[in-house]
């Protein structure tokens, strides 16, 4: 409930007190107590006798610091706030200063709403009373935001009220909370606005009166995001929206609760993404290539900034073979998204590109409120389904349940709940049995990764799903939220198909690939399920939001594209140049850019904005702690997701990017569900279509995916149905025909790979036993004995690494052409998506 302050002068100058301290940054508590300590102060010498004003003044504000006292015993601080409050009313009189009378019973009601000591009942009645003889004189025609406050407040109580009625409390705060947003508009008052339509809201939602709290909740989410349009930063507007996201979720349940499935799809697609969708917009303005000076200033300043960051990386870089990440530092071997900077250094530098990069959105209009982004109506969503054979699936998790909306082409929307599935027992769970693993403990996040996905499937209900929503379709455009983001919803295992379900994808299937799958579906599926996965009978492909989906949806397909191919741009993935080398046979004449001397930065930039299909097949890495400095390795530098959100990453003619990389869709998920990642960067910048990747993919894998999907694609196939064959045929390949197709490029790359490691092997040998000579002179327990024994601790962790890669790449050279699906298992095949258009 809002409390309000008097003003205290002496000889009309305003003097110093402990208001300033109320409102002071810093440590709060210890703020609100400087601010009682200088009340008591001011106390001493501003007595009733010499000056009531100024002493009734104090203690109200004494009053209102105790009633927001930290420190302490909480019944102790309100009750002396209400007898500061009391002290107060004997001067202030409502003959005398009606006015301040007036705050100062509203004050008091506060107090006594908040009461802990007495009895409840009694507080409420009391607490309504103060309400009552405030609007007395804080009228609407005299004092509307007062009045507007203190009906809030009269609402508030109403809506806790003991004595009487309950319906007719209700009733009452209703009537309260109504009045007040006549004068609390979203545009005259929206921070107030917010507060008394949340009340309105929640207090109609509570008693179940769902049109009354949609109402409320409608007001609330104009004044939020009217605020957020005002807001010139994107950390503030995240706030704002972060703030308030309980007044979506409570809408959007409101909505399901009144069967208003429309407008609860609405308001799912206005929580989420605003972020991406904000920097959509304003590169869309950017589109004609022409930046405005102060822009392309700013623009400059980022990328000499960048530069010097990559200049620091380089030094720490040593990918390893066979995995397509940063090998980090020193020659430790990386297999997860960074948490951190590297180097104190380099966080430094990254903090002075980032205030860089708030000036670069300074400008932007959008930011600037001159452009408006306005809500997308359920209509024009469903506009952007191709068929009747397509629908999204809207993922959406309130504390309580998850839904999944599912928009159809051309009918009503259905709804399918998972009960008790809400935001701490479900999506706290997806972090800490999948998300956490991967960061930790890659070895057993991979072993857990069939069973985690069969609970998931459990717990999300598909089967159910399925059979009673998605009878008919084959394709599917998912918006996953907050950690389903990090999912591979595709390899979902499902029961074997029953109608509806055999209406689905497989019936359409050529016979060649027909076949694959229904040996797919014959128990025991390895390590992906009994009965078959989701990707099985359905296509699938992903987008952030509604919104998104429609900026890619409004340029033109191209008939005849251009392709540019970068690869290997640090010469350690030795993998790569094979699959580039098909990939290249199989497209028209692209252009390539191949090793460190022909991948650099600016190389990549020009390519990227002359081809309109790029394949990207090189190092990358996932920044989770700080998402814009995600970014792609290249050969003299790197490009950030920073940097492709920049107008000067604008790429309108860039059709499709095809990341063959690392975590190009792994990025850092917040409550208002901005998925950060390298793959909607490239959204961002104008791409339609992503193909990106979960997590650190293997080499070998990736390369033979990568040549599947562009063979589909070049037989016609649409980008989600080359995906899925393309993945399907990874799986279910074997070592005989892998030998038939490709042992001459194979053979020689696995000895290459072999040969490499055993160089290594034998340099941390050496480097350990040169370590142990060093050691051996000193005594255990002494520093430097200490210091030294670390790190042979760290070459033995090295060469434990080194030999396990070694024995893995042995085994493969050994019995690849013998085994009968290599690369079966869910961590070669499921970590691809496709974002974007079909």
């Amino acid at each position: 409930m809002a409390k309000s302050a008097t003003g205290v002068a002496f000889d009309g100058v305003v003097t110093p007190s402990g208001t300033a301290y109320g409102d002071r940054e810093g440590v709060r508590a210890k703020n609100i107590e400087d601010a009682i300590a200088c009340y008591r102060e001011a106390l001493k010498v501003r007595t009733p006798e010499n000056y009531p004003e100024d002493w009734a003044g104090t203690q109200n504000n004494l009053g209102n610091a105790y009633s927001d006292r930290i420190e302490g015993v909480r019944a102790a601080n309100i009750e002396e706030a209400i007898a500061c409050y009391r002290e107060a009313l004997k001067v202030y009189t409502r003959e005398a200063y009606p006015e301040k009378w007036a705050l100062t019973q509203n004050n008091l009601g506060t107090a006594y709403s908040e009461r802990i000591e007495g009895v409840r009942a009694a507080n409420i009645e009391e607490a309504i009373a103060c309400c009552r003889l405030a609007l007395k004189v804080a009228t609407r025609e005299n004092y509307p935001e007062y009045w507007a406050m203190t009906q809030n407040n009269l609402g508030l109580t109403y809506s806790e009220r003991i004595e009487g009625v309950r319906a007719a409390n209700i009733e009452e705060a209703i009537a309260c909370f109504r009045l007040v947003l006549e004068i609390r508009t979203p545009t005259a008052f929206p921070l107030d606005c917010l507060q008394s339509g949340r009340n309105l809201g929640n207090t109609a939602f509570t008693a179940g009166f769902w049109d009354i709290a949609l109402e409320g909740f409608e007001k609330a989410i104009q004044a939020v995001e009217k605020t957020r349009s005002w807001a010139i930063s994107d950390d503030i507007r995240q706030q704002i929206l972060a703030g308030s996201i309980d007044v979506y979720e409570k809408a959007i349940q409101a909505c399901v609760n009144n069967n208003e499935l429309e407008k609860a799809i609405e308001y799912c697609d206005r929580t989420r993404a605003q972020r991406l969708v904000d920097l959509m917009h304003s590169n869309d303005l950017y589109a004609s290539g022409q930046i405005p000076p102060a822009v392309q200033k700013y623009l400059q300043e980022f990328e000499a900034k960048q530069r010097e960051i990559d200049a620091e990386v380089e030094q720490l870089r040593k990918p390893s073979e066979g995995n397509k990440e940063l090998a980090g530092v020193g020659s430790q071997s990386r297999s997860r998204a960074d948490t951190s900077a590297y180097t104190e250094k380099i966080q430094e530098l990254e903090r002075e590109k980032q205030q860089i990069w708030e000036n670069i959105r300074s400008l932007d209009p959008v930011l600037a409120g001159q452009v408006q982004v306005d809500p997308m109506q359920f209509a024009a969503m469903q506009q952007l389904i191709d068929n009747s054979k397509t629908a999204i699936l809207c993922f959406y998790t309130t504390d309580d349940d998850t839904h999944v909306f599912v928009i159809y082409k051309d009918k009503a929307p259905q709804i399918h709940t998972c009960q008790g599935e809400g935001w701490g027992s479900f999506q706290k769970w997806i972090r800490e049995s999948w998300l956490l693993p991967y960061l930790q403990d890659k070895k057993a996040w991979q072993q857990g990764m069939g069973e985690f996905l069969s609970q998931l499937s459990q717990r999300l209900k598909v089967d159910e799903l399925i059979g009673n929503c998605l009878d008919g379709i084959e394709e599917l455009i998912v918006i996953p939220h907050l950690f389903l983001h990090h999912i591979p919803l595709a390899a979902l295992p499902i029961e074997p198909p029953q109608p509806p379900l055999a209406k689905g994808g497989l019936k359409n299937l050529d016979s060649g690939l027909a076949k694959e799958q229904e040996s797919l579906l014959s128990p025991p599926l390895s390590k992906g399920g009994p009965g078959g996965v989701l990707s099985n009978y359905f296509l699938i492909r992903y987008v952030p939001s509604c919104r998104i989906l429609e900026y890619c949806s409004k340029d033109e397909t191209i008939e005849s594209p251009t392709y540019g191919i970068v690869e290997n741009a640090t010469d350690d993935l030795y993998f790569t140049p094979f699959e580039c080398e098909q990939i290249a046979e199989i497209v028209t004449k692209p252009e390539r850019l191949k090793g460190s001397q022909e991948a650099t930065v600016a190389a990549y930039r020009n390519l990227a904005q002359n081809v309109n299909v790029i394949h990207s097949s090189h190092h990358a890495v996932s920044r989770l702690d700080n998402p814009l400095e995600s970014r792609l390795f290249l050969g003299d530098g790197s490009i950030t997701l920073g940097e492709l959100m920049t107008p000067g990453w604008r790429l309108p003619q860039l059709s499709d990017v095809f990341m063959s990389c690392c975590e190009t869709n792994l990025g850092g998920t917040e409550i208002t569900d901005n998925l950060l990642s390298l793959g909607t960067g490239f959204l961002c910048a104008g791409t339609r279509s992503v193909v990106s990747t979960l997590w650190a993919v293997d080499d070998f894998a990736t390369s033979l995916f990568s040549i599947f999907y562009y063979q589909y694609r070049r037989e016609g196939l649409s980008r989600p149905e080359a995906l899925r064959r393309a993945q399907v045929r990874l799986r279910t390949i074997s070592g005989a025909e892998l030998q038939r197709l490709y042992k001459p490029q194979i053979d020689p790359l696995l000895q290459t790979i072999i040969g490499k490691l055993e160089e290594e092997l034998a340099a941390v040998k050496k480097e350990k036993e040169e370590l142990k000579l060093r050691q051996k002179p000193y005594k255990r327990g002494t520093d430097e004995f200490k210091e030294l024994d670390k790190k042979l601790k760290e070459i033995a962790k090295q060469e434990n690494q080194i030999q396990e890669r070694k024995k893995g790449y042995e085994s493969l050279a050994k019995n690849l052409y013998t085994r009968s699906n290599p690369f079966d298992d869910l961590i070669y095949w499921s970590g691809f998506i496709c974002q974007g258009l079909h």
